[in-house]
């Protein structure tokens, strides 16, 4: 039954929980800031004759508990009721004597149980150094969960408020009586219910209709829904569900440290995993849902997907499938692709060179068996370097030969089959015993034949390729440096860039002129021979977006720093003898040809990989 109430009546008499199967907190600056304008709107209208329409709305609240009990799960509404908490804590480190936070009796999800408490803490104790405080916890590097992260940033938002950084809305200390008025005495509707596929049902109702729900929150809602419509036992199908959504939510909020997803969201994951997996059973269509949202993405696919079941126990089983599938996806990518790239690195490496391919192949492949076993990660990594070359370097495909190749591989890893299959059409495609595609023969011997016809674009046009940072990356590889380092310095926060060594906006004293037109014929000579070659590969080096931008003029030593910093062994032994500008073109073209003899002794023609 819904009921208008104040956020106070709400709150005071109950105790809320916010279960597992929901996602933590996940406010940020785009929810806060109107927040804190909400409530300076409305503070300085609480000294006026009380007026209905005069109160701050805080929101919907959908609650499920036991009749005849205050214990309630939040089924929605969490955001809200979590960041008023953090504001009422801020509120109370600031005025020692506003303690309405200790009349919301409010447990997070279990694994933010702890940092709760270090925030709360930690706002309790510290005085005028609490921002240090916070900054502290925030740079921590120990494990802790986004959410975690998130919360301390709210805090820290707030915080700023209150002590005038002016990014910010500002609150004043002297009226956090009024705030907290405010808050108290603003409306709310609330819809309790003591049966969770009701509850459920009634959540999906209500947020998917516009509300700006993550897809991945979507497709959960709508899988509870049609198990509430299908089954005949909803309460215990629709709790497996939420079992395997809570396992996956909170996959989530731990994996922020592990490099190997980089940017991925929660939502893209679960793309991933549609394209690759689906219920359990897929073995078409690999490239199916085409993104993340809208009609061709996650929540229509599914939508989709359950229309066409014609019975109700399948739809059932569909749901419950898709559900617990996922949560072994994410177990995958969080805990057995980390695990496994400890002991062979081309797991992460597979993930560099091609993240959207790779992911469907070791999501199934994991399913199956161990792929670091049986040379299968190698010939998967060796085969996806032959296709990139043998494209680049001028093969136009076949579409549809193609989309059927590459969808032949993904179909090869059977479900509960070990890996020889897709082992033995790998070296199959390489040998020429099949073609890998109409055009494109055999693959071995093209891939071999086109990386000499085509030297010239190595030499002269590599920066304009999307793998060449990958080529760089193993280059450095084999001569010594550290893959962590490597990693951890410029992929993992997604931050990659490609940098000129002698930079393309040189200036001229920098090349030892001066006075460009008193030197116009040794100038124009030294700049014909650098820029025939300074998109060459042997001009490039691996970089963050934010150190290429700092880097990018002057000589090649400016750059040694960065280098160092980022553990390129190779680069800067060779690039430390850069020195005379009029062997820019000469030095530049070695480090090219160096690093064409590793691509073909160690790439191209390792045949180790394929015996």
């Amino acid at each position: 039954m819904e009921q208008q109430k104040t956020f106070g009546e709400i709150i005071k008499p109950n105790w809320f929980t916010i279960p597992d199967y929901q996602r933590a907190y996940s406010w940020g600056e785009k929810q806060l800031i109107p927040f804190i304008n909400d409530i300076l709107e409305y503070y300085d209208k609480t000294d006026d004759v009380e007026s209905e329409n005069k109160n701050y709305y805080l929101g919907h609240y959908i609650l499920e508990g036991k009749a005849q009990s205050n214990e309630y799960e939040i089924i929605d509404g969490q955001q809200r009721i979590s960041t008023v908490y953090l504001f009422l804590l801020v509120c109370k480190h600031f005025k020692k004597d506003c303690n309405y936070y200790k009349q919301i009796n409010l447990t997070p999800v279990s694994y933010d149980k702890d940092g709760l408490n270090v925030i709360i803490n930690t706002l309790e104790a510290s005085g005028e150094n609490i921002k240090i405080k916070i900054t502290e916890l925030l740079n921590d590097t120990r494990t802790k969960t986004m959410s975690f992260v998130r919360m301390l940033e709210a805090v820290k938002l707030f915080i700023d408020s209150f002590t005038g950084e002016k990014k910010f809305p500002q609150l004043e200390v002297d009226k956090i009586d009024k705030y907290v008025d405010v808050i108290d005495k603003a409306h709310c509707s609330v819809a309790s219910y003591n049966d969770k596929a009701v509850a459920s049902q009634i959540f999906e109702l209500h947020n998917t209709r516009g509300v700006a729900l993550s897809e991945t929150e979507k497709v959960k809602a709508l899988l509870m829904k049609n198990v509430y419509i299908n089954s005949q036992n909803p309460n215990v199908e629709i709790q497996k569900i939420q079992n395997a959504f809570a396992h996956i939510f909170e996959m989530e909020e731990k994996a922020s440290e592990i490099w190997l997803r980089g940017d991925l969201s929660l939502d893209n994951i679960l793309r991933y995993h549609l394209q690759a997996v689906e219920d359990g059973y897929k073995n078409e269509d690999f490239s199916l849902p085409q993104g993340v949202a809208g009609d061709n993405g996650c929540f229509e696919y599914v939508k989709k997907a359950l229309l066409n079941k014609n019975d109700k126990n399948k739809i059932v089983d569909y749901a419950i499938n898709i559900a617990e599938q996922f949560e072994k996806s994410m177990d995958i990518l969080v805990n057995k692709i980390p695990k496994a790239d400890e002991e062979n690195p081309l797991i992460g490496d597979v993930l560099l060179l091609d993240k959207n391919r790779s992911i469907i192949f070791l999501l199934r492949a994991f399913r199956s068996g161990n792929p670091i076993e049986n040379k299968l990660i190698e010939r998967w990594e060796n085969f996806l370097i032959c296709y990139e070359i043998i494209y680049w370097n001028g093969y136009y495909y076949n579409a549809k030969a193609y989309r059927s190749t590459f969808q032949s591989i993904y179909k090869s890893i059977e479900n509960g089959a070990n890996l020889n299959k897709c082992n033995d059409l790998l070296s199959s495609f390489y040998k020429g015993e099949k073609n890998f595609s109409y055009h494109w023969e055999h693959l071995g011997n093209n891939t071999n034949n086109l990386f000499e016809v085509e030297k010239k674009k190595w030499i002269k046009n590599a920066y304009g390729w999307n793998k060449t940072a990958y080529f760089l990356y193993k280059y450095e590889i084999e001569h010594g440096a550290n893959y962590k380092v490597i990693r951890k310095n410029i992929y993992k926060n997604d931050s990659i860039s490609i940098d000129h060594i002698v930079a393309r906006s040189i200036e001229w004293k920098d090349l030892g002129i001066e006075n460009y037109f008193e030197n116009k014929d040794q100038a124009d000579l030294i700049w014909k021979e650098i820029t025939n070659v300074i998109n060459g590969i042997g001009n490039l080096s691996l970089s963050t977006s934010s150190a290429n931008s700092s880097d990018s003029n002057g000589l090649p030593s400016k750059h040694l720093n960065s280098f160092k910093k980022f553990g390129l062994i190779k680069t800067v032994e060779q690039v430390g003898f850069w020195n005379r500008p009029e062997e820019f073109a000469s030095k530049i073209s070695e480090r090219s040809e160096s690093i064409r003899a590793f691509i073909n002794n160690k790439i191209i023609n390792n045949k180790e990989i394929w015996n």
